[in-house]
């Protein structure tokens, strides 16, 4: 079984809506009378005249009154009660649930990718720990990894979200400036909606998804006509910090959420443009470029992996010579050709 946490900090919802109520009254003094019927006490089933449903209505009226003076998020439209109803008594924590588990998952990314044995040595610890102190699930720090373009970086976060059968969030912050993605923008804006890691959480009810934010560095400031100004950066500050994470405020929703066991995993070309704040909130690693033989040894095990015929390897192999000649290793290049080489396996045959 898995282990459930609850997500709503600050919100109780009934499970019936204030318009179903008149309905429900109505049908069961409905089944009352069929029952009565049934039960030979009546000929037929009496209809329900117009004064039971005047007396309906006022009943409903001092049930709903009555809720008022305890029911939360009245500000709430329908459509977003539904959607936060079935987290209303928590969601799963998804990931390994035994430290062997978790070395399992170590050992397979250490021999995918050799060259971050640093970064991987740190999930390692940060997976053993939680595991043993607070029992079943993937927590990890957040993690900016530092390094030039093309080095595998992306790859690992999903790999690390794919072997934990985990969701994953992927955000570009390369191509957005603006905190929505991350945040999500409040009500009275067009296009109003949570963000997108919330947005996940509760379509699959987990607690602990891996949200990526690629080329965070590349981020900046969006002005709005008003002069008001967001950014990715800002917006990531209160779900990055620990103690307000606990029970963040939702701009969309207006009520707080537990965001804590996200696990955020951040890739950047240069740290120092980051705001020092942002930079005080993230572990920080530097990943180096991988040599010839780690290179081979990737191409191998993806292709074992993804189950393409051996041949494939030496057609990738030839393919990146050039960039290895010229000292520009791309692990980037040779993920999109497998996934090129992936897709032409699917075709059909050709008669």
């Amino acid at each position: 079984m898995p282990r459930i946490v609850p997500l709503l900090t600050d919100l109780k919802l009934f499970e019936t809506e204030d318009d179903d109520i008149e309905r429900r009254l109505r049908n069961h003094l409905e089944e009352l009378r069929y029952s009565s019927c049934k039960e030979g006490k009546t000929e037929e089933p009496k209809r329900v005249t117009w004064q039971d449903t005047d007396t309906i209505r006022r009943r409903a009226r001092k049930i709903i009154e009555a809720r008022g003076k305890y029911s939360q998020g009245r500000h709430l439209s329908r459509a977003d009660r539904k959607m936060l109803r079935p987290v209303m008594n928590g969601v799963a924590v998804g990931g390994p649930s035994t430290a062997h588990q978790v070395d399992e998952i170590a050992a397979m990314l250490y021999d995918e990718l050799p060259w971050m044995q640093r970064v991987i040595n740190e999930i390692w610890l940060d997976m053993r720990h939680n595991v043993i102190e607070h029992g079943p699930g993937l927590r990890l720090r957040p993690t900016l990894l530092i390094g030039g373009a093309g080095l595998g970086k992306t790859h690992l976060v999903r790999r690390v979200a794919e072997l934990s059968n985990l969701p994953v969030v992927h955000i570009d912050g390369g191509a957005s400036s603006e905190g929505f993605p991350v945040a999500g923008l409040s009500r009275g804006w067009g296009g109003a909606e949570c963000g997108r890691p919330l947005k996940t959480m509760l379509s699959t009810q987990v607690a602990n998804p891996v949200v990526v934010i690629d080329e965070v560095d590349k981020a900046g400031t969006a002005f709005g006509t008003s002069g008001h100004s967001t950014s990715m950066h800002t917006a990531l500050l209160g779900l990055l910090e620990p103690v307000s994470a606990v029970d963040w405020h939702c701009p969309y929703f207006q009520i707080g959420f537990d965001m804590s066991r996200i696990n955020w995993l951040m890739t950047a070309n240069d740290s120092s443009v980051l705001p020092a704040l942002l930079r005080s909130r993230v572990r920080t690693i530097h990943i180096d470029p991988p040599n010839r033989a780690q290179l081979a040894n990737f191409i191998e095990n993806e292709v074992e992996r993804r189950l393409l015929p051996e041949e494939c390897m030496d057609q990738i192999w030839q393919a990146i010579q050039m960039p290895i000649n010229n000292n520009a290793v791309s692990v980037r290049l040779v993920v999109k050709l497998l996934e090129e080489v992936q897709r032409l396996e699917t075709l059909p045959l050709k008669h």
